[in-house]
């Protein structure tokens, strides 16, 4: 049987058969890893995060939950981020809520956003009261005075004119998966699979992914911005916890870190605990304990 991925998307680069599904939301076609019955969590990554920086947290959590990862667009095997669209934290809240609809999953969910997708944790929680049962933001993106000196289009435009330049060159072909093991210094606890490797291979050479991880990342204070505006609109009732990663080595930026994290968890009336030894992708480097915290809060 042919498992060749085969779609006009990315004809350029072939690789096994996709190991998730894909829904329709809002006309965007979104790829989701689904595993296992039971009570439902959903995961999101961070700035160009992709499905398998949870794997491990998958295998342990779908023992007893089913669990969704989504690829947010022009990550993982999502389509890409559609033209002149930007990120914005309403969107991604909707876009939660719309992949638990086309599932059929109407039962209040445990959401757990990492880094920038902790804004869209946070903000589904606000927004869709009814929907989520509980919320854990790890190694969360806060920011409670974000600074927007340049323009929001000139930072767009920016973006996209980096982005085109170094696909089109072939920079990215040649050094995008060596940035990711630059950029991420987790190890999962029985080594990094051949598997990831493939698929880093292919995802960090694509240049819709590389387009979409510039623009979430230039948008990041309107984000910043806006889930303060939610915040000041729609409280927040569901059970809460931070969870902050550490490596366990002294350093003022670690202190630093854990101290903002701290605060974080302050404002929300969250619980609060650190995870050490671990670097930023805490659920590539100890998906043990990232599960255990998923599943006290389900």
């Amino acid at each position: 049987m042919d498992h060749g991925y085969r779609t006009e998307r990315n004809a350029l680069f072939p690789v096994k058969h996709p190991p998730g599904r894909y829904v329709e939301v809002d006309g965007q076609r979104l790829h989701l890893l689904v595993r296992g019955t039971g009570p439902t969590v959903v995961l999101c990554g961070g700035l160009g995060s992709n499905w398998f920086d949870w794997n491990d947290t998958v295998d342990i959590l779908s023992a007893h939950h089913r669990v969704v990862v989504l690829d947010r667009p022009g990550f993982g095997l999502s389509d890409p981020l559609p033209e002149g669209v930007t990120p914005t934290v309403q969107g991604e809240a909707d876009r939660i809520v719309g992949v638990l609809d086309a599932l059929g999953i109407a039962e209040p969910a445990v959401v757990a956003g990492h880094s920038i997708a902790g804004f869209y944790a946070e903000a589904v929680a606000r927004l869709y009261a009814s929907r989520i049962r509980g919320v854990l933001l790890l190694d969360s993106s806060a920011e409670s005075d974000p600074r927007r000196i340049i323009p929001a289009a000139v930072r767009l435009k920016a973006a996209h004119a980096i982005a085109t330049v170094l696909s089109k060159t072939g920079v990215q072909r040649l050094v995008g998966p060596r940035v990711r093991r630059v950029l991420n210094q987790a190890t999962p606890p029985d080594g990094t699979p051949q598997e990831t490797f493939d698929w880093v291979d292919d995802i960090y050479r694509r240049p819709a992914y590389l387009a979409a991880a510039l623009v979430e990342d230039v948008v990041y204070s309107d984000l910043a911005v806006e889930l303060n505006r939610i915040r000041k609109q729609y409280p927040l009732h569901v059970p809460v916890t931070v969870a902050a990663a550490h490596t366990g080595r002294p350093s003022p930026w670690g202190k630093r870190w854990i101290r903002t994290q701290r605060k974080l968890a302050d404002y929300l009336k969250a619980d609060f605990t650190v995870v050490i030894p671990a670097h930023h992708h805490v659920m590539i480097d100890k998906p043990a304990e990232v599960a255990a915290l998923i599943a006290e809060l389900v």
